[in-house]
């Protein structure tokens, strides 16, 4: 699929920070950004250096920018689940700098600014994320036990704490809230965050 990608890094409109993410990082006298859009379905990552785009690729990337040194991306479904440099020699990675003017940067800074909160915030997300699975999961098989007997199998329910509509709608939104959180704190579990 061909990628659409401008030939140069254009500036964040207000507001685009909350749906894309951009990654920094200054190596061997060069700019590098790692650029996504997280609302586009192809999944798109691609690298600019000093502003000019020189790669792409889709859900996980590996882009050689030494010889010894690449810059490794994936997509997550909130975000990503990682950018950072490898030193293909000693193996040593780092996470590349979240950008101003995204939410990743925002959320950096707050974590600088305020440390101890942002730990509480981000263990308070993770809990979240735990009780929202617990509560929804059996729901789910639920879901797939009266599916069954529609293929020929047998149905079956499992016990589980029943939701009114409103009370529904609350866990997806408070969900919805801790899964952000983490996204924008760049923390990936494949159980919570996929």
């Amino acid at each position: 699929m061909k990628d659409d990608a401008p030939k140069f890094l254009q500036p964040l409109r207000w507001g685009a920070g909350l749906v894309r993410g951009r990654f920094e990082l200054h190596w061997g006298g060069n700019h590098y950004v790692v650029d996504s859009f997280y609302l586009d379905f192809d999944e798109r990552i691609r690298l600019y250096q000093n502003g000019r785009h020189v790669d792409s690729a889709r859900r996980k990337a590996r882009f050689t920018i030494g010889p010894s040194a690449q810059i490794e991306a994936a997509v997550s479904k909130l975000g990503m689940k990682y950018v950072r440099f490898r030193d293909t020699h000693t193996g040593e990675t780092h996470p590349l700098t979240p950008m101003a003017g995204t939410g990743e940067g925002w959320r950096a800074r707050v974590g600088q600014r305020h440390p101890a909160a942002s730990r509480l915030v981000g263990v308070l997300a993770t809990v979240v994320l735990v009780a929202v699975l617990l509560l929804e999961l059996p729901q789910l098989i639920n879901l797939a036990g009266m599916l069954a007997p529609h293929v020929g199998l047998p149905g079956f329910e499992i016990p589980m704490i029943a939701l009114n509509g409103w009370q529904n709608l609350l866990v997806i939104v408070i969900g919805g809230a801790a899964a952000l959180e983490r996204g924008l704190s760049m923390k990936y579990h494949p159980l919570l965050d996929d």
